[in-house]
């Protein structure tokens, strides 16, 4: 990776390493189990957009998926290769011609907000060309519209755009995708305590939404699910 560019050391900042890529330990599985909730990816050729040190490849190798990835990183790149995923070039652009319609999943965990809003919108129209009919396409991001948000979306000075679900509806309106889920993103079980704050903290964002009168997921990071419209070229 180039020293010119703000990712200047950003793996060693991430705590990246070639021995941790596509390890996966017990509360990632668990984290991804619920995620991809009604995201069969079993049999499916995959493509995650910035697959990061691999741990959502690790996941869905586990669940039998066929695995592509791009990624910035040049060390990134070379582990994934050193472990049979197939790598495409960073810019979709160069994939769009020889692997449209190609993949059931594509995955974008912590992407868009490193993105201006047209880098955004070129991005979804390319993802679109690259899923088949029917595919999803599966985006994490900090939830500009969440209570928290600014934990994730300002402790990264990488981060460009601040998003949200209603600024999604935005970007696929008039598109081949669609939105079929956008909620507060997956939190793991982690016992009787986790349990009874999870019910607390869904009772205070349903009562704070009643009472501004609104309603909008509040956690701090969101995940949306896209589909590609059936009979989209």
């Amino acid at each position: 990776m180039s020293a010119t560019t703000a990712y200047d050391g950003y793996e060693a900042w991430k705590g990246w390493s070639e021995d941790q890529f596509m390890t996966l330990d017990q509360t990632d599985r668990a984290y991804f189990d619920l995620e991809m909730r009604g995201v069969p990816v079993t049999g499916e050729h995959v493509l995650e957009i910035g697959f990061g040190n691999g741990s959502f490849l690790a996941w869905a190798k586990a669940q039998g998926a066929l695995l592509c990835g791009t990624e910035l990183s040049e060390q990134g790149q070379a582990s994934a290769a050193n472990r049979g995923v197939e790598v495409l070039p960073v810019d979709l652009a160069q994939s769009v011609a020889t692997h449209r319609a190609r993949f059931g999943v594509i995955a974008a965990f912590d992407v868009f907000e490193h993105l201006s809003f047209d880098a955004i919108r070129t991005m979804l129209d390319q993802i679109g060309a690259l899923l088949r009919p029917g595919g999803l396409c599966v985006v994490r991001f900090p939830n500009g519209q969440g209570l928290l948000s600014g934990l994730y979306q300002a402790g990264d000075y990488t981060h460009v755009s601040t998003l949200s679900a209603s600024i999604m509806t935005q970007f696929v309106h008039g598109t081949v995708l669609d939105i079929v889920r956008a909620d507060s993103s997956a939190i793991p079980d982690r016992g009787l305590a986790w349990k009874a704050r999870s019910l607390l903290r869904r009772g205070f964002e349903a009562l704070l939404c009643r009472l501004y009168g609104f309603r909008a997921p509040l956690g701090p990071n969101l995940t949306v699910v896209l589909r590609k419209k059936e009979g989209a070229a």
